[in-house]
């Protein structure tokens, strides 16, 4: 898995006529050096533009990270006019591990999309010809994806295999380019900002930063997260959906006017609790098991269906005695559904005033914590004055108007944060209560009112029998059976969606307890021993870097990397605001040129190359850049590229590259310059 730059053309064409820059690279250590603002960082944009990276810089597609030089207008350096642009373009020719030479092609300014990119196979910029030509595109649904995507060609060319991450929404993604190349392409604007890099978040994807570095060191623990967010993931949905079946449950029990008892309101892996849940119906004020319930309506109806339909002459006395028991019935019903009125109107206020409660008690409890923080930070404005002393100069005072005593003792804040706390758990106990009680009320009313429609509806059947002639057919017994056939329907539907619901919920209890095993399977370490043994190699090589780059805050060798986040720590404590502004500048050069050293002598996922924009940040010693050329020269020596531009003195740079491998490419000027007529396209 190896990326090599080997050439980077830019090209201006201006009513002037042609401008750019060519610049050669040989691979190895490349030290490329020119004046401040001269297009230095252009020439390396320029090869994250032919790329399609300007995302690891900004999450605004339409930018593009390189200078009015490319964009609109060019400076003469000769003459100092400006010549507007027709039309521009960079390439970059790029080799991989297998030897293979593509070159890249992309319009900066043009009538052609900016989403277009060229690529010619073979090395058109170094020897020139002709080569076979495929247009990809960028920045586009499936540009990581598809066969004409160009990331999914750069990816396939660099021999990455990149793999699934878990977003913040819970779908999947492929862990994009744009979220690797930072920690190998330090740019000079954001670049030098973080440790280890400055990776794009606007992808959405959790633990971005870690989940980059375990795929460019190859980690065996990247695997092991993935397939631990993905469990977490199923675990959390698989709440939802019991959540969701359990209120879908009580529902459809409710609307029949049943309740659910025994049904476990949380996933649970015990399927037999599930199916031990049953449904009560309310019957003259007791609820009863549904099941007895509907044998005593099938029997009733049974006889029904038995006698033959009765005419109101032989039953008016009958008739007349049913009428006067249901009007007490249903005069006795609205009573009690009155009280259960008053009950849940109580209930309600109740719970409204507990919710006013719990809400001054949050409030309350804030305070005093943020005066217990105050307190521990020194401050001594928020304590209590003691009654009996001058708050000026604590002398002792005596009041004789006041009863001569023992006073109580002054609660300290952590008393009263524990007691109000206290306070606020028992209001939330009754406000979870009053939730439950409403609900037990709603249903009843809900049970009542159904039984007050149907005995209404019975005593209007009984009225028109006492009316109707001697010898018309009864129509409260015809009422009477289809009230019982429509009652005995309704419950048989509403159980055999109740049981459906249950044989779901076992289901899910079997998943439940799949996903549970799968999550205890997993390795309690998350790191393998090949990923403790890179870490030591990256710690190892942090050290030595620091030490040759004169880092002064610390001693380098109480420096460690995190087994977690894979930042450099000390003592247990991620590294931040004790550094120096220089002395950061320096544990970044050491971190990124780490993880290439390491990956010299391990097997990674890096494409051992590292480009450094204008490292000396900060106004970091010339010692300290001649430290970072000596690394930079050892590393690349294993067969790594290694790429530095800088603005440095020529004398300092010359001096700290003497005897060692390097490609120097001085400019003396502005890179982009008027170009001959012979010069290519």
């Amino acid at each position: 898995m190896t990326l090599s730059v080997r050439h980077i053309r830019l090209r201006a064409n201006t009513s002037a006529g042609l401008y750019g820059a060519d610049i050669g690279l040989k691979g190895g250590f490349t030290v490329l050096h020119a004046p401040n603002t001269s297009g230095k960082s252009t020439a390396l944009h320029a090869v994250l533009y032919a790329l399609g990276l300007e995302q690891m810089l900004s999450p605004k597609r339409d930018r593009i990270p390189l200078s009015y030089t490319m964009r609109t207008h060019v400076e003469d350096p000769y003459t100092e006019q400006e010549y507007p642009i027709i039309e521009s373009y960079v390439a970059v020719e790029i080799e991989n591990a297998a030897g293979e030479r593509i070159t890249i092609k992309r319009f900066v300014t043009a009538a052609t999309d900016k989403k277009l990119v060229q690529v010619a196979k073979g090395p058109q910029l170094t020897a020139g010809g002709q080569y076979e030509r495929k247009d990809y595109f960028v920045h586009d649904p499936g540009a990581a994806q598809r066969e004409l995507g160009f990331h999914h060609m750069l990816a396939h060319f660099m021999g990455w295999d990149l793999p699934t991450v878990k977003r913040y929404d819970g779908k999947d993604c492929l862990l994009y380019v744009e979220t690797l190349f930072p920690l190998f392409f330090v740019e000079q604007k954001i670049g030098w900002t973080t440790i280890p890099a400055a990776i794009p978040t606007q992808f959405q994807i959790r633990d971005v930063h870690r989940r980059s570095v375990e795929y460019l060191m190859g980690f065996d623990t990247h695997e092991i997260e993935l397939k631990r967010q993905d469990l977490d993931l199923k675990i959390n949905a698989l709440r939802q959906e019991w959540s969701k079946t359990v209120v879908s449950i009580e529902t459809t029990a409710g609307t029949a006017g049943l309740r659910v008892l025994g049904l476990p309101k949380t996933p649970t892996s015990m399927a037999d609790e599930v199916s031990a849940s049953f449904l009560q119906v309310l019957v003259a004020g007791t609820w009863s098991n549904l099941d007895q319930h509907l044998a005593s309506l099938r029997e009733e109806l049974a006889e029904l269906q038995d006698q033959a339909i009765p005419e109101v002459e032989g039953m008016a006395e009958e008739a007349r005695q049913a009428a006067d028991q249901l009007n007490r019935e249903i005069q006795q019903l609205n009573g009690v559904r009155n009280e259960l009125f008053r009950e849940r109107q109580a209930e309600t206020i109740q719970q409204v005033s507990t919710q006013r409660r719990i809400t001054h008690l949050k409030e309350d409890l804030q305070k005093h914590k943020d005066a217990k923080k105050l307190q521990t930070l020194g401050s001594t404005l928020g304590r209590d004055l003691s009654p009996h002393h001058c708050p000026t100069c604590d002398q002792l005072l005596d009041d004789v108007l006041l009863p001569q005593g023992t006073i109580e003792a002054v609660m300290t804040l952590d008393e009263n944060i524990e007691y109000i706390d206290a306070q606020r758990k028992t209001f939330e106990r009754l406000a979870d209560r009053s939730v439950e009680a409403i609900h037990g009320l709603d249903l009843e009313l809900l049970t009542t009112g159904e039984e007050l429609r149907q005995k209404t509806t019975r005593l209007r059947a009984l009225k028109t029998d006492l009316i109707a002639p001697s010898h018309a057919v009864s129509a409260s017994f015809i009422e009477e059976k289809l009230r019982i056939e429509h009652r005995v329907e309704l419950l048989n539907s509403t159980r055999a969606r109740f049981e459906q619901q249950i044989v779901r919920l076992r289901d899910y209890a079997e998943t439940w307890t799949e996903l549970l095993k799968d999550k205890a399977d997993l390795p309690d370490d998350r790191l393998s021993a090949s990923d403790k043994s890179k870490l030591t190699k990256l710690e190892a090589s942090i050290r030595r870097q620091l030490a040759a780059y004169q880092f002064n805050t610390f001693n380098p060798i109480a420096l460690t990397v995190s087994q977690d986040t894979y930042r450099p720590e000390k003592e247990g404590f991620e590294i931040g605001f004790e550094l120096s502004a220089s002395d950061t500048i320096r544990l970044k050069w050491a971190y990124q040129l780490g993880l290439l050293d390491v990956a010299m002598s391990s097997d990674t996922n890096h494409p051992h190359i590292l480009v450094m924009d204008e490292p000396r940040q900060q106004e970091a010693a010339e010692l300290s850049v001649a430290g970072l050329f000596s690394e930079a020269a050892r590393v690349a020596s294993k067969g790594a590229q290694v790429l530095i531009a800088t603005s440095e003195r020529l004398e300092s740079v010359e001096a700290a590259l003497r005897n060692k491998q390097c490609q120097l490419i001085k400019f003396d000027g502005r890179l982009i310059r008027r170009l001959d007529e012979t010069a290519s396209l």
